[in-house]
Order: C-alpha cells, then structure tokens, then sequence
C-alpha cells in the first residue's frame, strides 16, 4: 500500500552515530536534569542521591537492553508502538501509541518551563531584573519550533554543541566542588543506602526514573538515521552509561559541598544548591549554571520534539490519526506539521499550567504524568521482548537477555509503579493521577473496541519497520531494496511499501 509521495518523506540516512547518540544525551538533559531535580530527591533518599542514582542506572540499563534487542530488529519512526505492537499485538500497540502522549510530546512543557521558573528566580536574585517566566518559555519553544523545523540534521548538529558544552560545565563545577573540598571530607555515605528506609527508597526511584527516560528517544529517528539497527541501540546504552556516571559524580559533589548532614533540608534552602555552589566556587558562577541550563532545556526540548513528532508522523501515515499529521516538508524533509501541532500542545500546557501551579510548582504535576506513561510504556516493551523473542526470532532467544533481564526489569519498574500512585498523595498531585487513571482506562477501552478501518490502520502502524539496508532480521517480505518500509509481519511475498 503506497500512502507516501515524494514531498512526504523524511531526510533519510542524515543521521550518523553521533547526532543520534547526542540525541539520547540531549533528551536526558544532563544539567537541567540534576540541577531541577537533584535537589527534589534529597526529601526520600537524603545524602544517599548517589546511591538512589545507581539503583536506578542499574535498573534502567536492564530496560535499556531489552528495548536495544527490540530497535536492532524492528526499526521504525513509530518506536515503542511498533515494538510493544509486535510482541503483544495491535492493540497493545495502539495502547501504547495512546500513553505515549503522556510522555514525550510534553518533554519541551517540563524542560522549558521548569527552567523558566528557576531562571526568572535566580535573575532577580543577582540582577534585580525580573524576566517573565512565561516570557522565557515562549522564546525557547518559539526557537525549539524553529530548529526542529528547519532539519533533523540541522537540530541534531546543534543538540551536539548544547549537550556537550552542558556537560563540560556540569563535570567542571564538580570536579572543582570534589577537589576544594580536600581528601579528608570525601566519604561513602552517598553510596550507602538510605536511613529513610526502603518505601521512601522506592518513591525516589520514582522520581528518579524521569531522569532516565529519554535514552530510547533516538528510535524514531531510525528512518532518518544511517544503519539504523547498529546506531540506535547503541545509542541506548551508550547514553545511559554516559550520562548516568555523570550524574552520580555529580551528584557526589552536591551532597558533599552542600553538606551531607544538612541534605535533607535542601529543598528548604533560599536558592537552588547548584547556584549557591558554582557562586561559592566562581565569582558570578551562577552564570555558568544559568547558561547549563538553559543549554540542557532547550537541547531537551529539540530532542523530545523531535522523537514525539516523529511518532505522530508515523501514526498519521498509518491511518491512525489525522492524515494532515503525516505531512513533510518538501524542502526540509520534516514533519512540518506535526512539529507545528506539537509546539502549540506545549505552549497551552505550559502556561496553563504555570499560571495555575506556578513554573516550579509544576514540576510534580507533570512528573507524575510522565513518570506513569514512562513506566507502563517500559513495562510493555520488556514484556514484549519475551514473546517477540520466543515466537519470532526463537533462533536468537537466550534465557539470560530476553526472559530473566526483562523479567527483572519489569519487577522493578512494578514496585516504582506501586510507590508512585500508591499512597494517593494530596491535591495538586491527586489530580494528575486521577487524569492519568481516567486516560489510561479510555485508551484499554478504545483498544479493545477497535474494528474495521481504525484496526486496519493500527496492523500498518506496528508492522512498518525501515529497511535502510534492504537485509538482515525481520525483512520477511524478499525485498532487499533499499530505502523502503516493508510490513515486517506480512508472509514472505508481501508487497514493500515504498515511501
């Protein structure tokens, strides 16, 4: 079936490995990441952040090896909607596609407007000067808008420079914070696990995991990337162990200059703990964290619309959302459309939501939505992992990688799951599980009544996988062409469908 002509397609093969490994890096935001978040942690896991951060990398690195299996076989601009589709069926896969948008199409609300609010504080605090925070938020995603817009290579040359300037500022500060403080005032006690026991352990790692999410978001890049079965899980583990030890020396150093006893009442302090250190080390060294984080969200936010967009593109070329949504620039070869929609869904929820909560404030709000989506959406491509591996590629099945590692993965990110929505905390944050409970019931009821043209549609959507290479795993269709979407789960024969 031949849905796509030619103005309609994406940039093919302008990605190499490192653009799509600086998308992961991007995506995870490593300084406005701990700069916004770190803090938070410290209420359930105190002076052991570092610990709570290598529970987390241990746990997330088992879901990054069971979603790394899934992209070498089935690489596609739909990600976990072709994986999740693959391994349980269609209508898991549409179930997916309907949590997604918990997730990434907001990653710009909660990296922009976050940092909008901690900017607009800690400018007034040094200058005087009072910038907006919805100010702020309008330009960055008026220049996300723009950037992403404009090229998927363009942005991913563009995320390289802004993640690894964040980054050598984010190790810069903590070397200097680890070195001042001299041998004797090293200690172990963050690697240590935490005196607040282990349901506070577990509600951490909760929060935590929003921290990791967005080591997958190089997938829907895949037909936009070169050898795409290599590239992008490679990407995923490269960018978790990458970033993740960077957050753990970080992490090190906030506790140890902030002080270790004095960490649980980090939340309570009059100005965010990295701007009070980088000014301790640095005369005006909260300019260094301001440009890390404006860095980090702005990089963040091209990474995540770039992913999201593409994920709408590709349900939209399926037939399972509006065909306007599959539209790509003639000139610039992207999503135009689905960029422009996704820009105008984060500036609604971002001032929406800073004018109800305030920017910060906002911050648990929208964590919760993500952390849940995130969760259940890593849940399914673990489980996906062992039926798609048992009863489709059996030759490959090793009892360690595709049943024990998933199976760990999945009980850990159940107890995360159980922490976050159990107990139910107070109001605001009761609100946003509530919306996610009555989001996630009306998706599993669409799912299961789907029938007709929308089912048709969602069989595409799952079964759409990029063959860059013409060859290797889940080409079952005989043709070796290059450039082409094949239906990975037609009998040997089928038709491509070349876009």
């Amino acid at each position: 079936m031949n849905q796509q002509s030619e103005p309609q397609q994406l940039a093919r093969g302008a990605l190499g490995q490192a653009e799509v490994l600086f998308q992961a890096v991007a995506h995870l935001g490593p300084a406005g990441a701990a700069i916004v978040i770190f803090p938070f942690l410290t209420q359930y896991a105190g002076a052991s952040v570092p610990f709570l951060l290598c529970v987390c990398l241990l746990a997330v690195l088992l879901t990054g090896l069971s979603v790394s299996a899934l992209a070498r076989h089935l690489p596609s601009a739909s990600g976990f909607v072709t994986y999740v589709g693959q391994g349980l069926g269609k209508r898991f896969g549409f179930f997916t596609a309907w949590t997604y948008f918990l997730y990434d199409p907001l990653i710009p609300t909660v990296s922009i407007l976050i940092a909008a609010g901690f900017l607009e504080q800690v400018i007034k605090q040094q200058c005087g000067i009072v910038v907006p925070w919805w100010a702020i938020t309008l330009v960055s995603l008026a220049i996300v808008q723009l950037v992403t817009y404009a090229g998927v290579k363009q942005s991913a040359e563009l995320n390289i420079i802004l993640s690894v300037a964040e980054c050598g500022m984010l190790l810069l500060l903590s070397a200097w914070i680890i070195g001042h403080a001299g041998a004797s005032a090293q200690s172990t006690i963050p690697f240590r696990f935490p005196a607040n026991g282990p349901h506070a352990l577990f509600l951490g790692f909760a929060f935590a995991l929003l921290l990791f999410c967005g080591f997958e978001s190089a997938a829907p890049l895949a037909e936009e990337t070169k050898d795409a079965r290599t590239a992008i899980p490679r990407t995923m583990i490269s960018s978790l162990l990458l970033v993740g030890g960077l957050w753990i020396v970080t992490a090190y150093a906030m506790v140890l200059g902030f002080g270790m006893n004095k960490a649980p009442q980090m939340l309570q302090a009059s100005e965010n703990p990295f701007f009070t250190l980088a000014n301790s080390a640095w005369h005006y060294g909260w300019i260094l964290v301001a440009v890390a984080l404006i860095n980090s969200s702005l990089a963040a936010s091209i990474a995540g619309q770039n992913a999201g967009s593409r994920v709408i593109y590709a349900l939209a070329r399926a037939g399972v959302l509006p065909s306007q949504f599959a539209a790509t620039h003639p000139q610039h070869k992207t999503p135009h459309v689905a960029i422009t929609f996704q820009t105008a869904l984060n500036i609604v929820v971002s001032i929406a939501l800073g004018v109800w909560l305030g920017p910060i404030g906002a911050l648990n709000f929208i964590g919760v939505l993500i952390a849940i989506g995130i969760i259940v959406i890593y849940l399914l491509a673990n489980i996906s992992v062992i039926f798609l591996f048992l009863q489709k590629y059996r030759e490959e099945w090793r009892l360690t990688l595709h049943f024990i590692v998933p199976i760990l993965a999945v009980g850990i990110l159940g107890l995360a799951f159980y922490y976050t929505v159990w107990p139910v905390p107070p109001r605001p944050l009761s609100v946003a599980e509530a919306f996610v409970a009555i989001w996630l019931a009306a998706g599993a009821t669409l799912a299961m009544v789907l029938r007709g043209k929308a089912r048709d549609a969602l069989e595409q959507a799952v079964a759409m996988v990029y063959r860059a290479d013409g060859g290797g795993c889940g080409d079952t269709t005989g043709n070796s062409q290059p450039g082409i979407l094949v239906n990975s789960s037609a009998e040997p024969g089928a038709k491509a469908t070349n876009i």
